[in-house]
């Protein structure tokens, strides 16, 4: 197979249910005309945006690489800080193996590579205050040395992690690499649509225009490839990353194990100290138990919350690793019943309304398990790879198979994954 370039956009949530409407709109329209697109892919647990990033540039299940959530577990900050870092990473990336063999790579806004073997970089990370010289330092403490003045040109751009502001100054930014440097390997990572679902619903009508946004940033960097003249040396990928699901209702766990006398907050509701804590990861939650004689008492309460109709599955650490390739220092992982998903507060009711204020306690969320809900695609334009619409792939599988858009399949050895085609 002759050499060819490779450029990865993740429309955040982009479901296989959209390809319908995301045809005949700019950008999308002429990659799905000579695209191989895998409907239905079958992502990994929980379905968040950071492990199933990881996922999909190492090939490995979350078991392997490492990232289980988006957030590291900080109750006392409230789990503010996430997996932004490339250092948290336990397996190799395609752009380790790109490097390797040669290549020039960027990334833009594409989680988990703050600091990473990239050499144009401008990570997916923001301050926990949203003042600009804050978000500069944040973004250029992450970033490579060849994007800076990328980011110092569009900077302007950006109102701290606003979308779609956000992805605007993503797509600015890529459009400026590949006319200045022309990266041979390119991913971006876009938010939007993935926002918009949260704040107003899975098929809001704020979703179609969301989703002619990301059809005109797609059209963008196109027609910077095509001014290159690099257009049809690239292998061309849009995917979507995970699905959603209604919610309706929060369950907060935590103001059981306050009353269990587990878990201490101050008055305004902050943990201060914590014996057990559940972390929402959306729709499942991740069990933390630090002694071994209370672990009894959290499955209780676990249980409990099944028997109320809020709880649809409980997996211990064990059962959750056989099962879904998950692992980490968590107890337990609940999932929870249809139109619930989990909140952190450990004060109030133990049933709350939905919360626009945080993507996992809004009226649409994810982190559920892989086979329920919508599902994400995968769309390949690229130099054999036969046109057709096929189904049966999994997230752990576009790794690899982006490795063999690249030339690059007999470094995939360690990948779990296979190449889809």
């Amino acid at each position: 197979m002759s050499k060819q370039r490779l450029i990865v956009m993740c429309v955040d949530a982009l479901f296989t249910t959209d390809l319908a409407d995301v045809c005949r709109m700019e950008g999308f329209r002429e990659i799905l005309e000579d695209a191989a697109v895998y409907e239905n892919i079958e992502c990994i647990y929980p379905t968040l945006t950071y492990p199933c990033h990881a996922t999909i540039m190492t090939g490995c299940w979350p078991d392997r690489h490492g990232i289980s959530h988006n957030e590291k577990l900080s109750p006392a900050e409230n789990n503010r800080e996430w997996y932004w870092g490339y250092g948290n990473l336990k397996e190799k990336t395609i752009f380790d193996y790109a490097r390797e063999r040669g290549l020039t790579t960027a990334a833009l806004e594409w989680p988990v590579t703050a600091g990473g073997p990239i050499d144009y970089l401008l990570p997916e990370i923001w301050s926990y205050d949203p003042e600009d010289t804050q978000m500069r330092e944040a973004i250029l403490g992450g970033a490579s040395e060849g994007a800076r003045e990328i980011y110092e040109k569009n900077r302007h751009m950006l109102c701290w992690k606003e979308n779609p502001r956000f992805d605007a100054f993503n797509v600015r930014c890529a459009v400026d690499m590949i006319h200045k440097y022309k990266p041979e390997v390119i991913f971006m990572h876009q938010s939007n649509l993935d926002h918009v679902r949260h704040v107003h619903g899975l098929h809001a009508p704020q979703v179609q225009e969301a989703l002619r946004l990301h059809g005109h940033w797609i059209q963008e960097i196109a027609d910077a490839l095509k001014e290159e003249g690099l257009f049809e040396d690239t292998a061309f990928v849009i995917l979507g990353d995970h699905g959603h699901l209604q919610v309706d209702y929060n369950i907060c766990p935590n103001v059981l194990l306050k009353q269990e006398g587990l878990l201490e907050t101050d008055e305004q509701g902050t943990v201060r100290s914590w014996d057990a804590y559940v972390q929402s990861a959306g729709i499942s939650a991740q069990v933390f138990v630090k002694h071994e004689q209370d672990l009894g008492t959290v499955e209780d309460i676990l249980k409990r919350l099944a028997e109320m109709g809020f709880v649809r599955e409980i997996f211990t650490r064990e059962q959750v690793k056989e099962l879904y390739h998950l692992d980490g220092e968590f107890a337990f992982v609940a999932e929870a019943a249809a139109n619930y998903a989990f909140g952190n507060a450990a004060c109030g009711e133990l049933i709350v309304g939905t919360d626009r204020s945080d993507y996992k306690f809004s009226v649409a969320t994810h982190g559920h398990l892989p086979f329920r809900g919508e599902k994400p695609c995968f769309i390949v334009r690229a130099k054999d790879v036969p046109k057709g619409v096929y189904e049966g792939g999994r997230l752990v599988d576009e790794g690899p198979t982006m490795m063999k858009l690249l030339g690059l399949q007999e470094m995939a050895g360690e990948m779990e994954g296979r190449a889809l085609y």
